[in-house]
């Protein structure tokens, strides 16, 4: 399109100049038909028009995705290398054929199946979470300086819960196991002493809420420890709710957990998953 004319500001050389059309156009921003005459800019670069009264954008670039992660990514990863590892090495010693029998008859040992079954759990939890509205889930997130992993960072309108995911057989309890004058309170799962569990929990609570002091994120929203057992057998008479300040949940409970109140608004919400996503990445 010839779209030449007489300067009416500025200089020939810049690459978008006003000028007044001599031949009919079209508005690249707002599409409205421009006759000859108009007042208009041209954009020399583009080789495009717009209207004299239409602004210069000045929206910011949209913000990329945050990486959320995959729920028992890094347990998965580890269970499948284990059970791949197991096979190799057992054809390696009878051969293809007969170990491949031997692999098919024999199940893993039970340090493997323990990954399974913890992504498993993970996956599950991930799955019950994704269907609460309004909150932000990262999961399977790096420890700074460790091998360990957070299992789910739940933000939401009530601020940070960090969730560790155990899929574990047997009744959950609180059992005394201490004397006549001195308590000694355990978190059990079956015969299983799990009190470990909630400390450890408590200590990836801790290291989320010093990422947030910093990053220095102005008025840091509560961070609160949650051990989710999954698929776990609840006593029906007063089922335990927390323990050595941590919180005690199952599947479906925690939705209603992180999914409650309005301390945090959305856009907050969203700042706040920013920058847990960023100090503390997904493995």
């Amino acid at each position: 399109m010839d779209v030449g004319g007489e300067l009416r500001s500025g200089s020939a050389t810049r690459a978008a100049r006003r000028l007044r059309l001599r031949y009919p156009g079209t508005c690249e921003r707002c599409g409205t038909e421009l006759a000859p005459g108009t007042d208009a800019v041209y954009d020399a670069a583009r080789k495009t028009i717009r209207c004299v009264s239409c602004p210069v954008s000045t929206a910011a670039p949209a913000e990329a995705p945050i990486d959320l992660g995959h729920a028992g990514g890094s347990a998965r990863h580890e269970f499948e290398q284990r059970k791949a590892n197991r096979e190799a090495r057992v054809k390696g010693r009878f051969g293809v054929r007969v170990g491949g029998v031997i692999v098919a008859l024999t199940s893993e040992p039970q340090t493997t199946r323990a990954w399974g079954d913890g992504a498993r759990g993970e996956e599950l939890l991930g799955e019950a979470l994704a269907g609460v509205p309004g909150i932000v889930v990262l999961h399977d997130r790096r420890m700074p300086g460790t091998r360990a992993n957070i299992d789910h960072m739940v933000i939401g309108p009530s601020g940070v819960f960090v969730v560790d995911a155990k899929r574990y057989a047997g009744r959950i309890g609180i059992h005394n196991k201490g004397g006549l004058f001195r308590s000694d309170h355990r978190l059990y799962v079956g015969r299983r002493d799990c009190s470990a569990l909630a400390d450890g929990v408590a200590w990836q609570a801790g290291v989320v809420r010093e990422a947030l002091r910093a990053t220095g994120v102005e008025a840091p929203p509560p961070v609160t420890p949650v051990l989710c057992f999954v698929d776990g057998d609840w006593p029906l008479l007063n089922p335990p709710s927390t323990f050595r300040g941590v919180r005690l949940e199952n599947q479906r409970s925690v939705k209603k957990l992180v999914g409650q109140g309005s301390a945090v608004d959305p856009k907050a919400i969203d700042r706040v998953a920013r920058v847990l996503a960023k100090a503390l990445p997904a493995k």
